[in-house]
């Protein structure tokens, strides 16, 4: 399995992960005058103050430290082996004000200072070893925001010393316990066409479901990885034939 093809399965259980945290997720694209984009954000998510999913027996997860305010996310995905850091493109203010003013929440008087908190947020610290996630707020006309850059490393098992991230640990165990309760929910069927859940993401809840089966929780997402080559393989022989 290539690199690229690792990290797209990488994006799509971050994606997962936040979906079932009640957050709305989507990319971002930094456009540029040249012939070519000035960078990207993997993850640009959005929970509301009121989110609530009773009838699934779960909520938010306590990791990311949620509140009352309206949570922006603006997420990297990192592979193991990749420093811990955001991109050049989110560090650069002109394109967090390009990002801001496409989130939509924000009037002009408070877009150039909260574009300045962000990006030194995201600036790499030396001996940082931050215990909670990164943070800057502010009061707009739909209430108080919260902008969060976050980064993602679903192949990095536990935390380490770094500064806090979500790792393999905290994405996994809450995707598990969403998808694969022990008991049947009252009000929350578990059995379903998993292509509801749209291209991508289909694969890794039925993969996680069929797991369930014998009650046998992933314990690396290279596990997740070994079924998607094996299906990538089997869509190649057919191709052939």
């Amino acid at each position: 399995m290539s690199t690229k093809e690792k990290s797209d399965i990488q994006e799509l259980i971050t994606t997962l992960y936040l979906r079932l945290n009640g957050y709305l997720t989507t990319g971002f694209i930094f456009q540029s005058s040249e012939e070519k984009i000035a960078g990207e954000v993997d993850m640009v998510a959005v929970r509301f103050p009121l989110h609530r999913q009773d009838e699934t027996e779960h909520n938010t997860s306590e990791f990311l430290e949620p509140t009352n305010d309206i949570d922006v996310i603006l997420g990297e995905v990192k592979s193991n082996g990749m420093r811990l850091q955001f991109n050049n493109s989110i560090r650069s203010k002109q394109n967090i004000e390009k990002l801001l003013k496409w989130v939509g929440l924000f009037d002009d008087d408070t877009l150039s200072k909260l574009a300045d908190e962000i990006v030194n947020l995201v600036v790499p610290k030396q001996n940082s070893n931050r215990k909670n996630l990164l943070a800057t707020s502010t009061l707009t006309s739909f209430g108080q925001v919260r902008i969060r850059p976050i980064l993602f490393s679903p192949e990095r098992v536990d935390l380490n010393n770094a500064d806090k991230f979500v790792n393999w640990k905290e994405i996994n165990d809450f995707i598990w316990t969403c998808l694969c309760p022990p008991e049947k929910r009252m009000e929350c069927g578990t059995r379903y066409d998993f292509n509801a859940w749209g291209h991508g993401l289909n694969e890794i809840v039925k993969f996680y479901k069929t797991r369930q089966k014998t009650n046998q929780k992933p314990e690396s997402i290279y596990e997740i990885y070994s079924v998607f080559e094996k299906h990538l393989a089997a869509k190649n022989v057919e191709a052939k034939d």
